[in-house]
């Protein structure tokens, strides 16, 4: 097996199914916690500008943050950037919309849906009880 379908493997595991709208960009292992920074593709344009000729990438929309289960005994943070779009000339912006997370919830749904269905906890009760930061 290839070095490069061997990656794909371990990122399709570690990535949850309800992230596969975004590729990874970027792994950050700090002392407390690791990140991954997640970015939506730039070869998909919002429905809203597919009929407009000058469309171009305005930057990105705020960060979502989700916690996502823990690796190496640090909780996960998935850091995910929409781009935001615009017609040439033009203010208003356009991004694509994800349902990510359940609402309330800072934790991907299939985290939120093991601390609830499997350990009865809460995001915060877990954090807590780990003794993880909260951020």
């Amino acid at each position: 097996m290839s070095d490069s379908v061997l990656l794909s493997h371990v990122l399709s595991v570690l990535i949850p199914e309800s992230l596969s709208f975004f590729h990874l960009v970027s792994v950050s292992e700090n002392p407390t916690y690791i990140e991954l920074r997640l970015e939506d593709s730039v070869d998909v344009i919002p429905s809203e500008l597919q009929h407009i000729k000058t469309v171009v990438l305005d930057g990105f929309t705020n960060p979502i943050e989700l916690q996502s289960f823990p690796l190496k005994g640090k909780p996960v943070y998935f850091k995910i950037y929409r781009h935001r779009w615009k017609e040439s000339g033009s203010n208003q912006h356009y991004s694509h919309s994800y349902d990510l997370h359940y609402e309330g919830v800072k934790a991907t749904r299939e985290f939120a849906s093991f601390l609830k269905d499997e350990v009865g906890q809460t995001l915060g009760e877990y954090n807590a009880f780990w003794g993880f930061p909260s951020r």
